[in-house]
């Protein structure tokens, strides 16, 4: 990375030093963010909801950040927070199509900017682009984990998963994030009886969930 740093530069013409020379040259660092985090951020960017970015600037050297957003129909509202170690930008995206993300930094394009990303309507209706599979969805055992896989799951999250018993006691769950889409849950139940797995993805159900599982001992 470069160091950031204040340098000056004399320049002349015929031998002669031009007016105002020499300058002062301020030098900045924009290649040690983690760009396509950024843009995993954005990509999950909801309709009318507020969006809280913070970037760590102290590697950035002499400047202040400054932010356009620009949206389906005209350039949108961003507030941009600047202090020694930290810019804050704050947004909402008022409504669907595609948005692009301009950053710059002492007054330097970002790499990469504008950066762009896609706001879809509002749904309610369950997730359908993942799908499930493991022997813990039709059976779970008292004392042994008991698993399902749930594929084409975003980065991110936003994977919920809760196992109740008929007397709604929550079970120990943990979801393990794999690679290429794949998570795995992983449950345990206390005793024999009717269990209810609820599994969501930002506060979706999922196409085929809640579902329901018997529990007995393993043979």
């Amino acid at each position: 990375a470069v160091v950031s740093t204040q340098s000056t530069g004399a320049v002349n013409y015929n031998g002669e030093l031009l007016p105002r020379s020499p300058f002062t040259v301020h030098v900045v660092d924009l290649q040690h963010f983690n760009l396509r985090a950024l843009q995993e951020c954005l990509n999950t960017v909801q309709l009318g909801k507020e969006v809280l970015l913070t970037l760590d600037t102290t590697k950035c050297g002499p400047g202040e950040l400054k932010a356009e957003l620009e949206g389906p129909m005209m350039m949108e509202k961003v507030n941009v927070s600047n202090t020694p170690r930290t810019a804050q930008l704050k947004f909402v995206a008022e409504k669907p199509g595609y948005y692009k993300l301009y950053l710059f930094y002492a007054n330097i394009p970002f790499p990469s900017s504008p950066f762009k990303f896609n706001v879809s309507r509002k749904s309610s209706g369950k997730v359908t682009t993942m799908a499930l599979d493991g022997e813990g969805l039709k059976i779970a055992y008292v004392g042994k984990p008991n698993y399902i896989y749930v594929s084409n799951v975003p980065k991110g999250t936003g994977l919920q998963v809760e196992v109740l018993s008929s007397g709604k006691d929550k079970q120990e769950v943990k979801v393990l994030t794999g690679t290429s889409g794949m998570s795995t849950i992983e449950y345990h139940v206390n005793s024999p009886g009717v269990y209810t797995v609820y599994i969501t993805w930002e506060g979706r159900d999922l196409a085929t969930t809640p579902f329901t599982v018997p529990a007995t001992y393993y043979e």
